[in-house]
């Protein structure tokens, strides 16, 4: 009679077997069953256990089981009671579909049992993101924005004993400025759950627990739901463009449903400008650059960012800077909040609202740059305008960017449509000419002019060095950038085949029409589109060079691409085959940034000292990406330093810094050194124009810097190269 032992190590083999057919459920079942029989087994199977689960609640997502998926998640926590990678990928699934709260807690126990797990960390820092969007921070620690709201409130309401309606509330600051000046009653509404219970913390936690806090959606709601109408109406639901947060809406509805006669609204009154500028780092952003097109021989397409549906994006202008006015800006819309009529006829205008820019110069228009200013009072104004040095920094300014640039003239006028259609302004094309639309990936990759010189560099060598394989003609290669650059230069010099990929529908149209524009025969080429395949796709072809981008747009790793490219390198590749990039190296350097300090953490002195940072801070993440270090305000406090090879395996290793000048240290940077081929074509992704973004570690509390000597830092690797970086400690540079 067998033992357990022997029962385990069967079906232990049979659930091997099932794997490598693809057969996961029933090898699932079988590992389950062997646990069970011989618990002992479990130590030396557990990697193989998870990548069987990954790929079976892949099948179990495709087909809509969702139930059967946390079903399998909970016998294999059963199994593996303290796996924080589990753990992980459960709160992944968690996230996924919206249960935030257990997602949250999942990550945590992940943390606690692995306090170094980076992808556990990261999944952290997504969750807080959705939960608590960045925006407040920024809008808290703006004291212009505060200071005038305070004071357009006390001059509003000292004639009177207001009862006060703060509209979108958040986290009930606008609410406590109105509880300082004795008012009847004070509400806030708020639609988040999370903001109005963040509100009800912060109103009570600051001795305000009259302040009644509903979560609900103002539009939905009306007197008899708040105890009464009332006499004093705040709010500040405006985004960069204005109108975008539906504010006209929500007024219109407030003044039928929560007013009186004498009801008084802040802000007064607003007005939204516009000024045609260029700027062509922004424009690279949005569509493809003159280099761009003529590198692919299509000078006479006009290609830009898939839309979605978002019809202006929003930037920091005063720290761009070859931003330039074409023209003086122009008054597009302005609307008066106390007068009903007023707010009626913006909500149903459908005529668009024109202006005329009379350009200053010969130069060309690339994009429309909009701000605005909220009129709180008659003397208490905020403004946006990048311009003004005592603009709110709380918002940023609109970027319309998807119009066909213009070539103008000196005093030429240029006449502009909006339309507002109840809610978010949109631009009207001034021109017909047709667009063809890729994605943010392939248009910033594209527009790396760097980037594509350097690949362009490579080719020669990388002909002579294939050359030694085989016949160019014979020659199979992958490469799987968001446009396959590489790729269509070796078809151009004769190799056999491609294989790409496309990240949307678009852009599979749109790398057919480029090769086909470059005389290349598309029955030479493979084109994989989307993301639901992996490498298992590929089979038992053999290729013999692999060119893989693996860092994405926003400077994180691209782990399900990283996981292709180390699959491919492994089971795929001819012996001796190219890889590149070739190396990949980490770059760091520590700085000072008070930008990134307000705008990841919120300061009680910022806020007229009310307490907010207790029950704030608690969503500051760990790691910003998305950063573009051109336009970052920082000053550098070390030399740009080697962390170390981006695939170093799971580790952690120590880092010094030699400190070039003294301060506090808030930020650590880190970027990338990509080397395409051996000893030929390093390109840094730190520099104007990169299509990758650097990523930067937030130092909380900042630690004081001492020139002369050196900052240890500690960076933490996982086994897929997601890594992170922390302060450790101060070391004199003299120090044995």
């Amino acid at each position: 009679m067998a033992t357990d032992a022997q029962a385990a190590r069967e079906l232990l083999k049979q659930a091997r077997k099932l794997s490598s057919t693809g057969g996961y459920s029933k090898a699932f079942d079988q590992y389950i069953l062997a646990f069970e029989k011989d618990p002992r087994v479990k130590e030396s199977c557990t990697a193989e256990f998870r990548v069987v689960l990954i790929r079976l609640n892949e099948i179990l997502m495709s087909a809509g089981k969702i139930e059967d998926i946390f079903a399998n998640f909970a016998k294999a926590v059963d199994a593996f009671p303290s796996n924080c990678f589990l753990l992980n990928d459960i709160g992944k699934y968690l996230y996924k579909f919206g249960f935030y709260t257990e997602s949250w807690s999942h990550f945590q126990k992940a943390l606690k049992l692995n306090p170094t797990f980076v992808n556990a960390e990261k999944n952290v820092n997504s969750l807080k993101n959705v939960l608590f969007e960045r925006w407040h921070y920024r809008m808290l620690n703006d004291r212009i924005r505060n200071d005038a709201y305070f004071s357009a409130i006390e001059e509003t309401s000292i004639p009177y004993k207001d009862s006060v309606l703060d509209i979108g509330t958040g986290t009930g600051i606008l609410a406590m400025f109105a509880s300082e000046f004795s008012p009847t009653a004070v509400t806030g509404i708020e639609a988040s759950e999370l903001m109005a219970w963040i509100a009800e913390c912060v109103t009570q936690g600051n001795g305000m627990p009259d302040i009644v806090i509903v979560n609900r959606m103002s539009t939905t709601m009306n007197y008899r739901d708040i105890g009464g109408k009332r006499s004093l109406v705040v709010t500040e639901m405006f985004d960069a463009g204005l109108f975008g947060e539906h504010v006209l809406r929500t007024l219109n509805h407030a003044w039928e449903y929560f007013t009186i006669p004498t009801t008084r609204f802040i802000p007064n009154k607003a007005e939204f400008f516009v000024v045609a500028a260029r700027s062509d780092s922004l424009h690279k952003k949005y569509q493809l650059g003159v280099a761009a097109k003529q590198l692919l021989k299509i000078t006479d397409m006009n290609v830009h960012i898939i839309s979605d549906d978002e019809p202006y994006d929003c930037e920091d202008i005063p720290f761009i800077e070859d931003v330039k006015y074409i023209s003086e800006p122009q008054s597009l819309i302005q609307v008066d909040f106390n007068d009903y009529r007023d707010v009626q006829e913006k909500l149903n205008h459908t005529e668009p609202y024109e202006v005329k820019f009379t350009a200053n110069e010969d130069n060309e228009i690339n994009l429309i740059i909009g701000w605005f200013n909220l009129y709180l009072t008659e003397s208490i104004t905020l403004t946006t305008d990048p311009r003004a040095e005592t603009r709110a920094t709380a918002w940023q300014q609109a970027i319309f960017y998807d119009n066909v640039p213009k070539i103008v003239k000196k005093d030429q006028v240029i006449d502009a449509e909006f339309l507002l259609n109840g809610s978010k302004l949109t631009m009207l094309p001034w021109s017909e000419s047709y667009i063809t639309r890729i994605s943010p990936e392939a248009i910033r990759f594209l527009n790396d002019e760097h980037f594509m010189k350097t690949i362009g560099s490579c080719i020669g060598m990388s002909c002579i060095y294939l050359g030694q394989m085989a016949d160019l003609s014979h020659i199979n290669i992958v490469d799987l950038c968001p446009f396959p650059m590489f790729g269509m230069l070796m078809l151009k010099r004769g190799a056999q085949s491609l294989t790409c990929y496309a990240k949307t529908e678009n852009d599979h149209a749109f790398i057919r029409t480029v090769l086909e524009i470059n005389k290349i025969d598309l029955s030479r080429i493979n084109v994989l589109e989307g993301e639901e395949w992996n490498h298992e796709i590929f089979r038992d072809e053999k290729f013999h060079a692999l060119f893989c981008n693996v860092i994405d747009l926003s400077g994180d790793i691209d782990l399900r691409l990283s996981e292709i490219a180390l699959q491919l390198k492994t089971n795929n590749l001819m012996p001796g085959g190219l890889v590149m990039p070739a190396n990949i190296k980490l770059m760091g350097q520590i700085v000072n940034s008070p930008w990134l300090d307000v705008n990841n953490r919120v300061y009680d002195s910022n806020t007229k000292t009310y307490k907010l940072a207790e029950h704030i801070n608690r969503y500051e993440v760990t790691q910003n990406f998305c950063i573009d270090f051109s336009n970052l305000p920082n000053t550098p406090l070390t030399e740009a330093c080697y962390i170390g090879p981006l695939y170093s395996g799971l580790r952690t290793d120590l880092v010094n810094f030699p400190v070039t000048h003294s301060g506090d240290a808030t930020a650590i940077l880190c970027w990338y050194e990509i080397e395409l081929t051996e000893d030929i074509g390093v390109v840094s992704t730190n520099r104007t124009g990169s299509f990758i973004d650097g990523t930067l570690f937030l130092i909380n509390p900042p630690v004081k810097l001492e020139a002369g000597k050196e900052a240890c830092l500690v960076r933490t690797n996982d086994e897929d190269a997601s890594f992170k970086m922390a302060f450790q400690i101060e070391v004199p540079a003299d120090e044995n």
